[in-house]
């Protein structure tokens, strides 16, 4: 059955503007593995913390994940929440769980999703509250998109080094909210603008022999190449409902594709975890990290937990979605859980 949890509040979408500014700023993050061990890191996705979330539960469970992972890998070196960490809450709900978050002592990035412009809260308001500025683990920028001209709140990249080598990037993109289109709401999508700043980076993190280096991208939207994926593709995870991109085509799929992208994750469908390899590119979901709002069970386990990625100083990197059942905890690593390596 699915787990269905609705929050007790109007779920009207608040729209924003994203205007820019005056300066174009390259917004950059650097993290270092640790000797020539892997750098993992960890997705958590759709949340959706809200108005009837019983806290201290939900708490546990998030505690109880990071712990499993951490004891399944040894270490997590950075958290990537992925959006719809919140559904209509207020600015308490909002700072206790980035609190919990940031108490876990590990690096973490941020991207908005379409329900975390659902508050009491104003984009700029949640852009200050998880970024640098204001916790100690985060890593995103605190002054990123204040002044620049890239549509979005949450488009940043970090670089991962081992020594004085980078071998890895991590851009963090915003898919943004709902976009009107012929006089109807459907989801956005990676607009040219951040299309072109991606392209910019890319170029910027150029090797010496003048090719790409090898990125994965964390955002919370599917692009619209999800429609194009085939089950022969497909490396691993279920599909449990409907696939729901943004309609309006973006270029960033095949830019990011062209300049050594070798995976896109993403969240957003709660109950689906599948990911494909496409085109040479790891392509797919993560895990959702709570039962909130609704998810799916099989063999009376809920699909909920994390997804992790080890990338090699090689170049190449492990999947694994570490599924751990909402209501029994302590069983830690179900059997519904899945790996493949050397991607």
């Amino acid at each position: 059955m699915k787990h269905k949890r609705f929050a007790l509040v109007s779920l009207l979408p608040l729209l924003f503007s994203c205007a820019g500014a005056n300066v174009d700023l390259n917004y950059v993050q650097e993290l270092n593995a640790n000797g020539d061990e892997d750098f993992v890191v960890l997705q958590l996705t759709d949340i959706h913390w809200n108005y009837s979330t019983n806290i201290k539960e939900a708490s546990a469970y998030l505690n109880n994940t990071i712990k499993v992972a951490k004891e399944l890998k040894g270490h997590i070196d950075l958290i990537e929440v992925t959006g719809d960490t919140l559904l209509v809450a207020n600015k308490k709900i909002a700072t206790t769980i980035y609190d919990l978050i940031d108490s876990w002592g590990i690096k973490w990035a941020f991207t908005f999703g379409n329900h975390d412009y659902e508050g009491e809260w104003s984009e700029a308001w949640m852009n200050e509250l998880v970024s640098s500025s204001h916790y100690q683990n985060a890593v995103l920028p605190e002054l990123v998109n204040k002044y620049d001209k890239v549509d979005g709140y949450s488009n940043y990249v970090i670089n991962v080094k081992w020594g004085n080598d980078m071998n890895w990037q991590i851009y963090n993109i915003d898919t943004h909210n709902l976009v009107q289109q012929s006089g109807s709401y459907d989801y956005d999508y990676v607009h040219p603008n951040q299309v072109e700043w991606y392209k910019s980076q890319a170029e910027l993190a150029k090797k010496a022999d003048n090719t790409y280096t090898p990125s994965i991208a964390f955002f919370h939207i599917p692009t619209s190449e999800i429609n194009d994926m085939k089950e022969e593709e497909k490396i691993g995870g279920i599909k449990d409902e409907k696939y729901c991109p943004g309609k309006t085509f973006s270029e960033f799929y095949g830019v990011a594709k062209e300049r050594n992208c070798r995976g896109m994750f993403f969240g957003h469908d709660h109950s689906n975890d599948i990911v494909w390899k496409h085109e040479g590119v790891v392509y797919g979901y993560g895990v959702k990290a709570n039962i909130e709002l609704y998810s799916t069970e099989k063999d009376d386990v809920s699909i909920t937990g994390c997804a992790l990625y080890s990338l090699h100083k090689n170049g190449t990197f492990d999947l694994e979605h570490l599924i751990i059942d909402y209501d029994n905890m302590e069983q830690g690593k179900s059997s519904l859980s899945w790996e493949v390596k050397d991607l």
